[in-house]
């Protein structure tokens, strides 16, 4: 997949690429004017889908798509259905590099990753994130030239090798709870108390905020949950709103039995940890001739920091070559794996990579 480039609209993609024949790959910001009928006057295959803002090196827009050209041995997989995926397709064979993006607001987002970890290659590597709207509806967000689908998936397969890095830098505020109901995304008891009481409780006395009707978001955008993993991973789900039945309803699933605890956030740290990720990652593919990074990070992760935002943009890009390109979105949620581990779906994170 080669570098991401940026267009403020439709129409100036489609000026510029009047005699493109490549395949594409389009991740379109959220408040883009953008009829899918005219993607058909591009004379090659789209697969895209809409994320809430599109990420340019040091800037990021509400509205503009970025366009990714394939090479000629990449290939693409619409999954329609993230309940069905076809573990017999030979679309997997031989291939070791996966970008995806998938709606990050459905609810089978991990028999999805589970299905996709039992047919890719050993050893293969994965990145992507989850696309959607800041309407948190879960709305129809990937297209092709045709069609607009939602709960579904794009996998973008490469011969080229993959480097990627992940990193949250959230910490420790209360726990460990265990989830004693849980179904899906929705998370209905913690230690068989009400979750949402729990959580208010120990948040309200934190934050100095109450929570009302209006502003669960407001406040939780700061305080995400951490489920606890074997290996002392921590993957972050993140809070967005409460259910009619008082239950908090997450980006991703949460297991019943599984261990979590309450995270705070500290704008340095966060920006230190994806500073970090990219340093790795650039050192760790050092020998690759392409330095050009696709990011996915976290839309409620980017709210969070606010104002402090682009000063994150700014430092990883101050660790890229002056020539290389930032490009790619944030995005309801991020997918990442590490070789043989499984390929899991985070939130409030923040994936690099770079192929090579």
């Amino acid at each position: 997949m080669k570098k991401g480039k940026f267009y403020f609209s439709l129409k100036d993609f489609l000026e510029d690429n009047e005699n493109n024949t490549e395949n594409i790959f389009i991740l379109v910001a959220e408040y883009t004017n953008i009829n899918l009928e005219n993607l058909k006057h591009y004379n090659g295959e789209i697969f895209g889908g809409i994320v809430p803002f599109v990420i340019y090196n040091n800037e990021y827009y509400n509205k503009g798509l970025i366009v990714c050209s394939l090479e000629e041995n990449s290939d693409f997989l619409l999954v329609e259905d993230l309940n069905y995926l076809d573990v017999n397709s030979t679309f997997f064979e031989n291939r070791k590099s996966f970008l995806v993006l998938l709606d990050g607001l459905s609810q089978n987002i991990t028999k999805f990753l589970e299905n996709l970890f039992e047919v890719v290659c050993e050893n293969a590597k994965v990145i992507g994130g989850g696309a959607g709207k800041m309407t948190f509806e879960n709305d129809p967000v990937i297209f092709t030239k045709d069609k607009i689908y939602k709960n579904a998936a794009i996998i973008i397969a490469t011969s080229m090798n993959l480097h990627s890095k992940i990193s949250n830098g959230w910490e420790y505020l209360d726990g460990p709870f265990l989830t004693t109901n849980s179904e899906k995304n929705i998370l209905k008891t913690l230690n068989y108390k009400n979750a949402f009481d729990v959580y208010k409780s120990i948040v309200e006395k934190n934050s100095g905020m109450i929570f009302s009707d209006d502003n669960f978001f407001d406040i939780a955008k700061s305080y995400p949950l951490g489920i606890v993993k074997l290996n002392n991973q921590t993957i972050v789900r993140d809070p967005i709103y409460i259910d009619k039945n008082n239950n908090i309803v997450l980006v991703g699933d949460i297991f019943q039995n599984s261990t979590i605890n309450i995270l705070k956030g500290d704008d340095k740290n966060l920006i230190k940890s994806s500073v970090n990720a990219v340093k790795e990652l650039l050192e760790e593919s050092n020998s690759c001739a392409n330095e050009d990074v696709i990011i996915f990070n976290c839309i409620s992760r980017s709210i969070f920091l606010g104002n402090n935002f682009p000063n994150e943009l700014d430092e990883i890009k101050s660790h890229m070559k002056k020539d290389a390109t930032l490009f790619g979105a944030l995005t309801f949620g991020e997918i990442c794996n590490d070789s043989d581990k499984y390929i899991s779906f985070y939130n409030k994170s923040c994936v690099v990579g770079v192929l090579c």
